[in-house]
């Protein structure tokens, strides 16, 4: 199968899947979040602080929607190099059901 031609954006994807270091950055990034919320509405838990647990609730709110506004600014570009590739193994597969004449 040949190799499809990506764009820069597309080829940035790629090698963040590829890099197993680039996956344990996001899963840092979640959890110091997480961590920091729930820690953050412990306190307000123990102290009875109200404003506090809701603070935290707003941070964990607002880190996921900027995680989600994030996923839906790359999907298009994730389409692409799915329709790439598929294309890429039709054709190949295409070569392969023809007979050589």
């Amino acid at each position: 199968m040949p190799l499809p031609k990506f764009s820069d954006d597309e080829q940035y994807l790629i090698n963040g899947v590829k890099s197993s270091a680039a996956q344990g950055q996001t899963n840092t990034y979640m959890w110091g979040y997480i961590v920091g919320g729930i820690l953050l509405a412990g306190f307000g838990a123990y102290h009875g602080s109200i404003p506090m647990m809701l603070a935290a609730f707003l941070i964990v709110c607002a880190f996921r929607v900027y995680e989600e506004r994030c996923h839906a600014k790359w999907m298009p570009v994730w389409r692409s190099i799915v329709t790439k590739y598929e294309g890429a193994a039709a054709t190949d597969s295409d070569q392969i059901d023809q007979p050589d004449s």
